[in-house]
């Protein structure tokens, strides 16, 4: 029987208030096995990886998916999907139908995220990805639909549709410095919807402004973790979810309440860019698949080059300005624009680092830093970690 979608005020409010959570999808003790990764960091070079699961899961005669890159979106996904499918052996993507769907969704499927796709059911979902092969090497296919952490719900649906094959599930969750997710929004999706008329910095206060006045609207702190579940999510147009988009805590614990953290992998958008190598082999150990050799990691060297350029521009101005990385420059934010986001994110970036230290998040798989809650907030924001 299918489970019905939660109230995701309640699971944020469990995972963020309650100590630890019971689980009944667990790995048993015989599923694991030590693997050495040759990623330098000598105090903690071995990680457990999983084998309980099978390597190809079969659905209805296709590769199901099995590796949900779930988002954040606008910190890297798109990068991190396309050089995980370079480096990681046996990773399959999905195939966009021809004239129907856009070449985009041989990345990401959107099944979980929207109502229209979800009502055709698992075997449309799983149509898009190859047909299953006696004897074939082993596969993992591959949805890196950023949508599927930020939107409340998905992984109730992601739980019910693989009902008694949860354990075979990877996620990998890639975050950044809020203010930076929100400058890379207005850049690359934000000009697309409508808001070419505004400046970053006044698309940045409109979204602040309007985030207060639906929070005092709505009896809520805005500093609030419940803001990210409640109506306030989704702000009016062309704002919509620019702001709550960077409210990471109740998105990963939502993903927290239905999975173990061990089939959770976290990523940082510095770390991906500073020692791309070693997230690859560590996220290769993690899905259970071995590294390709001898592939470059040239979506992580262009972000990192597009970044040095904003840095630099931020060293020549007179105040810091801060450029999305895939804007080419458009967006320069003003030092007193940028410190109020940061203002407004910091009790929402502390939510994130109190959620990697509590039962829940003990054992979930983290890269290049190990553990979770070696994370800081200082080092998120920074980049450095």
């Amino acid at each position: 029987m299918r489970r019905r979608r939660p109230r995701s005020f309640a699971i944020v409010a469990a995972i963020l208030a309650a100590p630890g959570v019971v689980r009944a999808q667990t790995w048993p003790s015989d599923d694991l096995v030590t693997s050495t990764l040759p990623n330098g960091d000598a105090a903690s070079s071995t990680r457990r990886q999983h084998t309980g699961a099978p390597a190809t899961l079969c659905l209805l005669g296709h590769v199901a998916p099995t590796i949900l890159m779930v988002g954040a979106q606008k910190c890297g996904s798109s990068s991190l999907w396309s050089d995980v499918m370079k480096h990681v052996k046996g990773t399959v993507s999905a195939r966009a139908k021809v004239g129907v769907e856009p070449r985009h969704f041989s990345k990401e499927q959107h099944f979980f995220s929207k109502d229209a796709r979800y009502r055709k059911g698992m075997a449309f979902y799983v149509s898009h990805y190859p047909t299953c092969q006696p004897g074939a090497r082993a596969l993992r296919a591959v949805d890196a639909t950023p949508n599927y952490l930020r939107i409340p719900g998905t992984a109730a649906r992601v739980h019910a549709a693989y009902a008694g094959h949860v354990r075979a599930l990877r996620m990998i969750v890639i975050v950044r410095n809020p203010t930076d997710r929100l400058i890379s929004w207005y850049g690359h999706i934000g000009t697309k919807r409508g808001i070419s008329n505004l400046s970053i910095d006044e698309f940045a206060y409109a979204n602040l402004r309007e985030m207060r006045a639906c929070a005092k609207k709505h009896w809520l702190p805005v500093e609030s973790e419940a803001m990210w579940a409640s109506a306030c999510r989704n702000l009016r147009p062309p704002l919509y979810d620019a702001l709550s988009g960077g409210m990471y805590a109740p998105q990963i614990a939502e993903w927290l309440h239905w999975f173990p953290a061990r089939q959770i992998a976290l990523v940082t958008f510095g770390g991906y860019l500073k020692r791309v190598k070693d997230v690859l082999t560590d996220l290769a150990a993690f899905i259970g698949q071995e590294p390709r050799s001898g592939a470059s990691a040239t979506h992580a060297r262009a972000l990192a080059d597009a970044s040095e350029v904003g840095v630099v521009r931020r060293r020549r101005a007179i105040e810091p300005s801060h450029r999305n990385v895939r804007s080419r420059g458009r967006a320069a934010l003003s030092a007193s624009t940028h410190a109020a986001l940061t203002e407004f994110y910091r009790p929402h970036v502390d939510a994130l680092i109190a959620l990697l230290h509590r039962p829940a998040a003990q054992s979930m798989f983290s890269t290049p830093f190990r553990p979770a809650r070696a994370l800081t907030a200082p080092r998120l924001l920074d980049g450095s970690m």
